[in-house]
């Protein structure tokens, strides 16, 4: 039976007793649910409103009006579907459903419409009956939701270091962000409707995560404590990730798990290079604190060695040629220099040790080093030579530098094994740019390269991060004293260069130097001179010497120094004392021809007790000598007129000569 429209609002109202059952109930649904009816009649196409239907359209209500002037109401782009839904109504015997829009005062609404078409007993259409329905509300909603939707989506895919992925009640992978795919090397398309832990989850932690998220479904937590895991790469490698969970529901209800995995591959890399610059940091404090308490002890232990050659010197010159003690003042000479070349080494590790800075020609320095390991090599080790250009200059102390090539040759050789084997010196040019990974910490520039490599037994690691400590050593006690590296690093760092050492056990060791390159191949740098002994005549009179030294046994070599070589001596135990003997010898009208002073003193050091002497004894030579001669020290001294700073212990072989320079002006 079709539905007939109801009256209109200039109709009297219908009592409800006169209404059937079934119109009545249908007055109560239309009413609940804010519906309006209308019909549509054929072939007159005439449409007849409910009030509420003719509210909706915004349309005059009661009567009856042309299908077309009601079309023309609704929203324009929306008229050519209404009129294809209409058609498809009226050929089909199907509820036929559409939706459009009309234009009224407060703007557009959204109206549903369902209708069907009432045929008559032959089966021709001779109505349209339907119900509308303002579901503006509903696509307002629908509207946000989708672009809520659309920005959580734009968001998620925008983040390119944070990888979101949903998971069903299964586990199965129901969203996976582009994140994801770059993160664990699935793509979307291969990871979507796999399960978790087919995914990215190590083997070790399968059984945990299935039965963790079984009792966190079943608890219904929303959300679980973030923490850092090791998952799985598409590839098998390890994924370092901060991991967050959250559960939430669809509009089924059924629970949906999210992930939100930052990745910590970055993170984990840079705290691998902080924990290495920190052991490299703590390394260089080691050495560095190591080197200044050798520094110190050889500082003293220089004073102690001048003393004992200079008085074993004197003793030899003061015996006969016979003398059977002559021998043994043989030993404690030679024991002596030994002992001096140690300290050498000390200082030189420490830097405490002046440099003579000259063009050095490596190429050069490194064959007579060859030459020289050549001579005494065993059988079956090969020594080689090899250099990218004809000549590499670097500004050095050349003796330091045969040093250092001498220290790390021999240590190459005494590597190899028993049957022989390589030694391969290298010697290039490099360019060194601070942005460049794997090279040593040194300004950008041009540098020459020194490699020393061996085919020997190698190092474990343990061995590599000692080598370069002082005292340290794997040669059976007697046969080294652990100084070789440890000097080869003071002298590289002294140069304004880095050292780095490659080695594996059974596979041999590299050692790795970068010197500043000067950029020109200047001149060859001089030849150190060594000042011999002078001889006992001395070159006028007797001049006196006043000589200050808080060191009792210094003070009296010294003199028999001074005393062999034709001088008289006043001896003094500090500066105080040195400028009351001054003015006493000066009231006595002696004429003091010359002030040898030492540096480190506890009343004042010998560059303040100068500038005391000056005040009164402006004309007066005077010497430095010092355990320790910087180029502050130098330039100090020789801005205050002194004659000359003196090696302390070398004052066996430099005092004399010296004095004879100072007082050669006079």
């Amino acid at each position: 039976m079709a539905i007939h429209a109801e009256p209109d609002q200039g109709a009297p109202p219908v009592a409800i007793a006169e209404l059937s059952p079934a119109a009545h109930l249908l007055q109560l649904a239309t009413g609940m649910l804010d519906l309006g009816t209308w019909t549509l009649t054929t072939p007159d196409m005439q449409l007849t409103l409910s009030p509420q239907a003719a509210l909706m359209l915004g349309l005059p209500a009661g009567g009856s009006m042309d299908w077309s002037a009601a079309l023309s109401h609704t929203e324009p782009a929306d008229q050519q579907g209404l009129r294809h839904a209409l058609a498809a109504c009226l050929w089909s015997r199907d509820w036929m459903e559409h939706s459009f829009r009309v234009r009224q005062p407060e703007g557009l609404r959204w109206l549903r419409l369902r209708a069907q078409a009432a045929r008559d007993a032959s089966g021709e259409v001779v109505r349209v009956n339907g119900i509308c329905q303002d579901i503006t509300s509903a696509r307002q909603t629908e509207q946000a939701i989708a672009e809520t939707e659309t920005r959580f989506r734009a968001l998620v895919e925008g983040l390119e270091r944070v990888s979101v992925q949903g998971y069903d009640s299964q586990r199965r992978v129901i969203f996976w962000n582009g994140a994801s795919e770059r993160l664990y090397g699935y793509t979307r398309e291969e990871a979507i409707g796999r399960q978790l832990e087919d995914l990215i989850i190590p083997p070790e932690m399968r059984e945990l995560v299935i039965e963790g998220t079984r009792q966190w479904l079943a608890s219904g937590v929303v959300s679980v404590p973030a923490e850092e895991l090791v998952l799985r790469h598409k590839d098998g490698s390890a994924v370092h990730v901060f991991s967050s969970h959250t559960m939430q529901r669809s509009l089924s209800g059924e629970a949906q798990l999210y992930c939100v995995d930052v990745d910590l591959s970055e993170h984990i890399a840079a705290e691998a290079e902080r924990q290495q610059l920190e052991a490299r940091l703590r390394e260089a404090q080691k050495l560095e604190a190591l080197g200044t308490m050798a520094g110190g002890i050889a500082h003293d232990f220089n004073h102690v060695l001048g003393a004992v050659l200079a008085n074993v010197n004197l003793a030899r010159e003061t015996l006969p040629a016979t003398h059977p003690a002559l021998v043994q003042l043989d030993l404690i000479g030679r024991s002596g220099r030994r002992a001096r070349r140690m300290v050498q080494q000390i200082l030189s590790f420490s830097r405490r040790q002046a440099l003579e800075m000259h063009p050095v020609e490596l190429v050069e320095e490194a064959r007579h080093a060859l030459g020289l390991l050549l001579a005494s090599r065993q059988a079956g080790v090969e020594l080689v030579l090899t250099h990218d250009e004809a000549a590499l200059w670097v500004k050095a102390d050349a003796a330091q530098m045969q040093q250092v090539l001498m220290n790390l040759c021999t240590n190459a050789v005494q590597a190899l094994p028993p049957g022989g084997g390589r030694v391969t010196v290298d010697l290039r040019r490099l360019q060194l740019r601070a942005s460049a990974p794997g090279l040593p910490n040194l300004p950008e520039g041009d540098y020459v390269r020194l490699t020393v490599t061996d085919n020997g037994s190698g190092m474990d690691v343990a061995t590599q991060a000692r080598v370069f400590e002082p005292f340290f050593t794997t040669k059976p006690v007697g046969q080294g004293s652990g100084l070789g590296l440890s000097v080869v690093h003071g002298i590289v760092l002294a140069h304004q260069g880095a050292i780095q050492v490659e080695s594996r056990l059974g596979r041999g060791t590299r050692f790795i130097i970068d010197l500043p390159c000067l950029q020109t191949s200047p001149a060859e740098a001089p030849s150190s001179e060594w000042a011999g002994l002078p001889d006992d005549t001395p070159a006028f009179g007797r001049p006196l010497i006043v000589y200050v030294d808080d060191d009792d046994v210094m003070r009296l070599t010294v003199q028999a120094l001074l005393d062999r070589a034709g001088y008289r001596v006043q001896l003094c135990s500090s500066a105080a004392e040195a400028l009351q003997s001054l003015t006493a010898l000066s009231a006595r009208g002696e004429e003091v021809a010359l002030l040898v002073t030492d540096f480190n003193m506890p009343d004042a050091d010998g560059l303040s007790l100068t500038r005391a002497v000056r005040d009164h004894h402006p004309a007066l030579p005077v010497l430095i000598s010092s355990g320790y001669v910087s180029d502050a020290l130098a330039q100090q001294a020789a801005a205050l007129g002194v004659s000359s700073v003196l090696h302390k212990e070398r004052m066996l072989e430099d005092l004399v000569a010296r004095v004879r320079e100072a007082l050669a002006f006079l």
